[in-house]
C-alpha cells in the first residue's frame, strides 16, 4: 500500500523564486497579505453583513481585476 501511495504523489508547481508552492486538493494556494486598518475593517463589515467569508470577497474582487486587465490587454 505505502508503495502506491509514493507513486501517485505529484510533483509540486515551483514558484518564481524556485520553492514549492502548496495546492490544496481544491486547487487552491495559500496567500498573505497586508492592508490597511480601515480596509481589513470595511472587509469584515461586508463579509459579516454579506455572510459570506473575507477570502471569498477577497477572490471576487482579484478575478474583477484580473478580468479587467485581461479584457484591456486585448
Amino acid at each position: 500500500m505505502k508503495a502506491n501511495r509514493r507513486e501517485r504523489k505529484r510533483e509540486l508547481p515551483t514558484g518564481p523564486r524556485g520553492g514549492t508552492t502548496t495546492v490544496t486538493k481544491s486547487g487552491m494556494v495559500k496567500k498573505n497579505l497586508w492592508i490597511p486598518q480601515d480596509e481589513a475593517e470595511a472587509l469584515r463589515e461586508k463579509a459579516f453583513h454579506e455572510r459570506r467569508s473575507e477570502a471569498d470577497i477577497i477572490r471576487e474582487g482579484l478575478r474583477v481585476v484580473l478580468e479587467e486587465s485581461a479584457a484591456a490587454l486585448g
